[in-house]
């Protein structure tokens, strides 16, 4: 949603320049999740805060020297993405068996906080920054952050480590392919159109990724 409001808030053109750099930025957000699954003696709270504090200077770095070309960072943002993902399933995790956390009104406080303070920082950068500085950081693991937090405290440290690969999984399948469909649809029809297009041509890829992530799809 970020790219979308940088569009509101300044203009097309500019969420077109975002996405430039939005899948190399996703690809340190892998990082982030790989480092969230380091094997550590570690509670949650310095977990994140580690995963977190690693990210952030890889995002900045790509900000400040990723390829202002689109092409260039798909390329490299699948390549980094597939090889964390490789280094990801080498880190063993206790099994978890599927389940379901039952929404609450707090939780769902607290991820509408995250998200909207993610997207208002990201809007602010891209104005002060550039909406290339601004297209990485939209790939912030806010959800995710949230999600790993939330679930830690809720089934334990080991579940939320076990979460880590079917988000990496079903991403690949989402969010890379939105950056594509976005780069193109936004320059075409505007950010409106433009944005839903982009969700309606990842519908499929969305459908797959939770058929592949739900154990009960076995």
């Amino acid at each position: 949603m970020s790219l979308l409001f940088i569009g509101l808030t300044q203009s097309t053109s500019a969420a077109t320049q975002a996405v430039s750099l939005f899948p190399l930025g996703f690809s340190s957000t892998f990082a982030f999740l790989l480092f969230y699954a380091v094997p550590r003696k570690m509670g949650p709270s310095q977990r994140m805060a580690m995963a977190l504090g690693l990210w952030l200077p890889i995002s900045a770095a790509i900000a400040a020297w990723g390829p202002e070309d689109f092409v260039p960072s798909v390329v490299a943002s699948v390549a980094i993405a597939l090889a964390v993902l490789l280094l990801r399933r080498r880190i063993v995790t206790e099994k978890s068996d599927h389940v379901s956390t039952r929404p609450t009104l707090k939780l769902a406080v607290l991820r509408g906080i995250l998200g909207g303070s993610v997207v208002t920082s990201v809007v602010i950068l891209s104005i002060v920054s550039g909406p290339q500085v601004g297209g990485v950081f939209a790939a912030a693991p806010a959800i995710w952050s949230s999600s790993l937090y939330v679930t830690a405290r809720a089934k334990g440290v080991e579940f939320s480590r076990s979460l880590t690969l079917s988000f990496m999984q079903t991403s690949i399948f989402t969010v890379i392919p939105y950056g594509v469909a976005a780069e193109y649809s936004f320059a075409a029809y505007g950010i409106w159109l433009g944005t839903l297009l982009a969700f309606v041509a990842i519908a499929p890829l969305a459908y797959i990724a939770w058929r592949l992530a739900d154990p009960r799809s076995d």
